[in-house]
């Protein structure tokens, strides 16, 4: 027995789960109650059971008596599972590490569309829905070909996902000589919006990386640029 309250032999069993849940063990912590202030030296948890921190996030896993409790929970913040003995103990831990990991890895879609109401709010340098000269049809071309290969190259696609959105920047290239500036802009954001939900899948990087890309891209082309911009 150790300081922790549990057994090497269990201590390794956690290490483990913890790499089985596809995550680095570097990235938690035992801590005890003497650990455990925050900011204003108060008490983390009014208890004497130790628990494993996950430090990047704060969430935490406690080994109670005969119990456990963790945060997050399935469907809640915090959840207690009672009268478990160690096996029950263990698969507890293993349902909270795929809790954990489904919380980090989520998309923040507030923010994300925070940033949309951003991209919306661009108007180009005119301000009229003027046409694109010959000229900026070619510079959108080449910094729609940049966003894709920033796309291509950021996030894992199937074959299926990335014709579609390849037949997307297709579309707006080609909607380029046809449509006014501002119309242009609405239609890249709409764009944006289905790949971001449709196409690109959440456990990749963040939404927010997306739409940082994609608004420095529509910065150049509604601001008239003159060499493509770099997305990566």
């Amino acid at each position: 027995m150790n300081r922790y309250g549990l057994l090497k032999s269990q201590l390794n069993e956690v290490f483990e789960a913890i790499k089985e849940a596809g995550m680095s063990p570097s990235e938690f912590r035992f801590t005890e109650p003497e650990d455990e202030h925050d900011d204003k030296g108060e008490w983390f948890t009014p208890d004497h059971y130790p628990r494993l921190l996950h430090l990047p996030s704060k969430y935490w896993f406690r080994f109670g008596d005969n119990f456990t409790s963790y945060t997050p929970g399935s469907e809640s913040i915090e959840q207690t599972d009672d009268k478990l003995i160690w096996v029950g103990k263990r698969a507890a831990l293993r349902k909270w590490l795929g809790n954990l990991k489904r919380e980090i890895d989520a998309p923040d879609l507030w923010a994300s569309f925070s940033q949309e109401d951003e991209l919306l709010s661009l108007e180009p340098t005119e301000a009229v829905n003027t046409p694109f000269s010959p000229e900026e049809q070619i510079q959108i071309k080449v910094a729609i070909e940049e966003f894709r290969i920033y796309i291509t190259s950021t996030y894992s696609l199937s074959p299926e996902p990335l014709a579609k959105i390849n037949r997307k920047l297709d579309y707006l290239i080609d909607a380029s000589t046809r449509l006014g500036r501002i119309d242009w802009k609405n239609l890249f954001v709409g764009a944006l919006i289905s790949l971001a939900l449709q196409q690109l899948s959440p456990s990749g990087p963040g939404l927010r990386e997306l739409f940082g890309a994609a608004g420095h891209l529509l910065r150049h082309v509604l601001g008239g640029i003159t060499s493509p911009p770099l997305l990566h």
